[in-house]
């Protein structure tokens, strides 16, 4: 066996140039490192709509009882958004899923469990969006999504190579309403209508992960603030003139 670990760099190419003759399929831990399926995506924080166009988004769902309060709001105003979701959840709550597909919005990965990405093996990192995919797929009915936020906006390495291997394009933010905070409901509209603008991305929360049976009970989970301020504020952004998209463009592949 050649052990090549304290050999010099130069020898440690010859020895890897002699490994690759005698054994053809072999790679070396460097190559496999370098091994991707194409270039790593840019993360975006605008969407591409058009003058007046911008988009809503919402991290951490599905939740049984607030997914579908704000459902109710973007129905009455006739509003398009995209629901960046946990795979946990969506397992927990698949028909809260199928009625986000049902009335029209658009499906996110936000990663099975919502970790800290920058403390996991590169493995785990592409198995918690590989899980999310799947389930996602699967409670709705389509094929996987198109879409992946990490949680925080972290974006590592072993992220950015998953979504080149999923064909999953990185969506972050321009306007953070900080609205898991519960900052109060004006603070939240004020957030949006004091700076949205062509391609701004809102981000809210409608969700919550938890291992509790009923996590709407704790009150990081609590989202009411979120709703009420849509109500306030889409109907002003309608006056202006705003039009509501999602990042998914017309060339990706599951639309």
């Amino acid at each position: 066996m050649i052990n090549d670990r304290n050999a010099p760099p130069g020898r440690r190419l010859l020895l890897a140039a002699g490994l690759s003759l005698l054994c053809p399929g072999a790679v070396t831990r460097a190559d496999a490192a370098t091994d991707t399926p194409g270039p790593v995506p840019e993360v975006e924080r605008l969407v591409q709509g058009g003058p007046m166009a911008l988009a809503l988004t919402f991290d951490d769902g599905p939740s049984p009882v607030y997914t579908p309060r704000v459902l109710a709001v973007l129905r009455r105003y006739g509003v398009t958004a995209t629901f960046f979701m946990l795979g946990a959840n969506a397992e927990k709550y698949p028909w809260v899923v199928r009625q986000v597909v049902e009335e029209g919005h658009v499906l996110g990965n936000h990663t099975w469990s919502h970790p800290t990405l920058r403390r996991l093996p590169a493995a785990e990192v592409r198995d918690e969006i590989q899980r999310t995919n799947d389930v996602l797929a699967r409670t709705g009915g389509g094929p996987p999504p198109a879409l992946f936020r990490a949680p925080g906006g972290h974006f590592v390495p072993a992220a950015l190579r998953a979504c080149a291997e999923f064909r999953l394009r990185a969506v972050r933010w321009s306007i953070d309403t900080a609205d898991w905070t519960n900052p109060g409901v004006d603070r939240i509209a004020d957030a949006v209508l004091s700076r949205a603008g062509t391609g701004s991305i809102v981000l809210h929360h409608d969700g919550f992960l938890s291992r509790s049976a009923v996590p709407e009970h704790e009150g990081r989970a609590d989202r009411s603030q979120t709703v009420a301020a849509l109500r306030c504020y889409l109907p002003q952004l309608l006056d202006r003139g705003y039009r509501f998209t999602t990042p998914v463009r017309r060339t990706d592949p599951s639309v």
